[in-house]
């Protein structure tokens, strides 16, 4: 009976090692191109700095977005590295100031980025960073004057963040990512009775997406 019980007991173990590398998901090899597409929503600040005065007024900025992407990367060992480009129209916006209001859209980005991750079986967790360009509107409501529209002008930049990626199967995968993106201050001439002014912004994007592996 006892050797009965220790075979058993042994056959028992065997099999369900057997199974649980079974049920184990393979492992993933990220090497190659990709292409994909995410949505997402922003939310952040606007600057608007009268020039002669220097005192800025802040304004939160929101909305949403959605675009496309490609990239390649290649993995040795656990180790991922790549790069990418992504577009996405938007519908961002927000007022800054109280009597004297500046109004802001950001309706279009483009970004060029590194990344370097870390891949654990279908599972990827990654840094990125890159360049950025931005297209934003604004215009001036005057409280005591003529209101003031100022035509898009693209705003470089950097962003810098990271991201997760599930590969759900050989060659499909969701995607997970924040990044903050910092733009450069333009100046803008003076028109009627706005003086001349700068205009910047930053903020942070949260996306989810779908990519397509080659």
């Amino acid at each position: 009976m006892k050797r009965l019980a220790v075979a058993s007991a042994v056959m028992a173990v065997a099999a369900g090692s057997a199974f649980a590398q079974e049920a184990k998901p393979a492992a993933v090899d990220w090497s190659g191109a990709y292409v994909g597409a995410f949505a997402g929503g922003a939310n952040g600040d606007a600057t608007y700095t009268n020039v002669p005065v220097g005192i800025p007024d802040v304004g939160a900025i929101d909305g949403g977005l959605a675009g496309l992407r490609a990239g390649y990367r290649y993995q040795y060992g656990p180790a991922v590295v790549g790069v990418s480009v992504d577009g996405a129209l938007a519908n961002v916006n927000g007022i800054a100031g109280k009597s004297n209001r500046a109004r802001f859209d950001v309706d279009w980005l483009a970004t060029a980025n590194a990344q370097v991750g870390l891949a654990f079986g279908r599972a990827l967790v990654y840094g990125t960073a890159g360049g950025a360009l931005v297209g934003i509107e604004h215009d001036y409501d005057s409280s005591t004057s003529f209101d003031v529209s100022y035509p898009r002008r693209t705003h470089s930049g950097y962003v810098i963040g990271g991201g997760a990626e599930y590969a759900f199967a050989e060659k499909a995968s969701i995607n997970f990512e924040l990044r903050h993106f910092v733009l450069e201050k333009q100046t803008f001439p003076q028109v009627l009775n706005v003086l001349r002014h700068a205009v910047d912004a930053d903020f942070t994007t949260g996306t989810i997406g779908l990519n397509v592996r080659f």
